[in-house]
This record gives structure tokens, sequence and C-alpha cells, in this order.
């Protein structure tokens, strides 16, 4: 397979702005250009079609580095989402109410899984993680491969379904994993992704502050229109585009973030200018606001990293955004009862696309890919 991010990343003399080679995994396009610099990571966007990535991508030794000492998802916030698990088993049923062989990239504990074969379906998973493995299989008596997809011995045309809940825009090669995907997965086989969506209310409104923009463990950034794009190109047909809140935060309280973001924007522009090459300790540098302390949150749950483990060093925030970021956490429970109030117009637009998950449902077609 083509590298489709060039391991190259120079900086111009004039403006010091990180300048990246890329190319586009969805159509081709060599014309990203830069958004911001979020952790010391470089996030385009392709003018083309609209994705979003980090580029260069980073390499497989600083992604083992950092999830081995920056990433965790504590299996209690997975035990108490069985409910949840059990529904997304049941909303796949409407695609394949046969059931049949499923996989699961991405297993992590096995509660997806183990949902699904109480249901009647012949589960198999994939997960990296050692310890969400090995608790899998001694502790639901799992199949799961502690194993990238790539390297796992699965006979082509195998599985009659697979999902990947919020695991593409954590790896190195999304087009690589949905090739394969639709290599194990029978003609007509059914896949089930779900990631972040990037052209959220959420995301537009709050930009790099938005909780899902957190490379190094987010690379990718889909939309309804990009996600779909990509999955005709690697053998599928889509039949559901669909986004819902899934783990986001609220809209009242996004629109409180954003104009936090606007007001600062406007308090630098109208403040002293900083030193040529300073950076701003108020963005570039702030804490990820918590989407909201309630949610089950499987993208990005950090715990403490040492310095050494990241991109750059990240100096305190501002007395300033300290005081904004405490009116925020006083301001969430005010917003989710607003949102619960609401709740009717509220769940309208995050299906109309405002909300912070996208949920997408694809055939495998065609007789080889």
């Amino acid at each position: 397979m083509e590298i489709t991010v060039c391991e190259s990343l120079l900086v111009n003399a004039n403006t010091a702005t990180p300048i990246v080679d890329a190319v586009c995994i969805v159509c081709g396009g060599t014309h990203a250009k830069q958004r911001f610099v979020q952790r010391g990571y470089v996030v385009l966007r392709c003018p083309d079609c609209g994705l979003e990535f980090v580029a260069p991508t980073p390499g497989p030794a600083e992604l083992a580095d950092y999830y081995d000492h920056s990433y965790a998802v504590p299996l209690e916030r997975y035990a108490a989402a069985q409910q949840r698990n059990v529904a997304r088993i049941v909303d796949l049923e409407r695609w394949c109410p046969t059931r049949g062989r499923l996989l699961e990239l991405g297993a992590s504990y096995g509660h997806s899984l183990a949902a699904a074969r109480e249901r009647g379906w012949d589960p198999v998973g994939i997960e990296l993680s050692p310890t969400a493995c090995g608790y899998a299989r001694s502790h639901f008596g799992l199949s799961v491969y502690n194993s990238d997809l790539a390297e796992v011995p699965l006979a082509d045309g195998s599985f009659d379904a697979a999902i990947m809940w919020h695991v593409l825009e954590h790896v190195r090669n999304p087009k690589d994993q949905l090739l394969r995907l639709a290599a194990v997965l029978k003609p007509g086989g059914i896949l089930g992704v779900r990631v972040p969506n990037v052209a959220s209310f959420g995301a537009r409104a709050t930009g790099e502050w938005w909780p899902w923009m957190c490379p190094p463990a987010h690379l990718w950034f889909f939309s309804p229109d990009t996600l779909p794009r990509l999955l005709r190109a690697c053998g599928f047909e889509v039949q559901q585009v669909s986004t819902l809140r899934g783990d986001g935060n609220n809209l009242y309280q996004y629109a409180l973030m954003a104009a936090g973001s606007r007001l600062n924007d406007l308090r630098q522009r109208l403040g002293p200018r900083e030193p040529a090459g300073a950076q701003s300790g108020d963005r570039e540098n702030a804490p990820r606001v918590p989407p909201e302390s309630s949610a089950v949150v499987d993208q990005c749950v950090m715990r403490s990293v040492p310095e050494s483990s990241m991109a750059h060093a990240q100096p305190q925030p501002s007395g300033i955004l300290r005081a904004w970021l405490r009116l925020l956490a006083r301001a969430q429970p005010i917003t989710n009862a607003l949102a619960r109030g609401t709740r009717p117009l509220v769940e309208r637009l995050e299906r109309q696309g405002w909300g912070d998950e996208l949920l997408v449902y694809a055939r495998r077609i065609g007789k080889s890919i």
C-alpha cells in the first residue's frame, strides 16, 4: 500500500508555520491546508473533500509509547455501558437479522461481543491492548486476538458482519483497515462504523477546543461526506449515514465553549502583541475541556502523562483561562437541564448532522477486493 502521508515536516523560516507534504486518503488531493497545531501535531484539512487529519502520521513506536503511557479507558466505564452495548448490537441486526459470524475490531474488554453472543452471534474480536484482550478471554471466554488486523489469520469472506466503534480515527491507515475488512466479509456482509463527527455543531463551534480533536489519540476526523466516500472507495455500498449525540456534550455547553474561545481571540487581538515565535498559553497549550463528566467517553480518556512523552511541554494556562474553565464546569448542570427540557428539539438537530457521533452502515459488494 502506498504511503499516504509523506514523513517530512518542514518549517517556513518567515512564518514558523509547519508545512506538510500530504496526500488525502479520501480524494487523493495534494493541497491540504493547515488548520492549527494541536498538542504539537499539525492538523490539516483537504480543501477538495473536507477530510481533516494529522500529518505527518505518527510512527508505530511513537503511538505505542503514547498508548502505553497516556491513554486508558477504565474497565468500569465499559461495564457500566452494557445497555448501550446491547442497543448497538440490536441496531446492527436491522441490517443482518439472521446474525452469523461477527468480527469486532477494537473489542476492548469484550462487553459488546458478549452482548452479541447472548443474542445468537458467533463473535470474534481483535484488540491491541493485552490487558483488555486478556479480560475478554478470561472473563467472557471470548475468542479475541491480541494483534493488529493485518496480522490476524482470517479467511476471506468468512464473516457476516463487522463493527468498529470509535476505532477508525485511531489507526495509522484507515484505508488499509477498511480494505482488509472488505476482504474478510462475505459479499453482502454488513459493516458498522462509529467515529466522531468533525462536521458536528460542537466541532464547528469550538474548533481546536472540540474534545475529540485530540491527537495523537485521534489522527483522522471524518464527516458524513468523507467517511461514506472512503467506504465506497474500499468496496462498500453505503446503506445509512446518521449522526447522534454519542458521548458528546450538549449543544448549549458547546455554545458557551465557543463564546469563550471567541472572547479569548478578541482579548488576544486587542491586547499586547506577543514576541515573534511565542506560543499562546491560552490556546495551543490549554487543557482539554471534558465533554461531560458523567459521559462514558471511549475516545480520549487521559491519565497523567509525563512531560517527556508529550510532543511539546505545555505551560500552565493563564488565570483568565482557569477562571473560564471553572465557569464552564459550574454551567454544565444548568446546560444539561436545559438540554433535557428541550430534548425533542435537541435530538432532532443532532440527527440532522449536529451530533458529535457519526454512524455509517455499509455492505461489502463485489466478488473480490
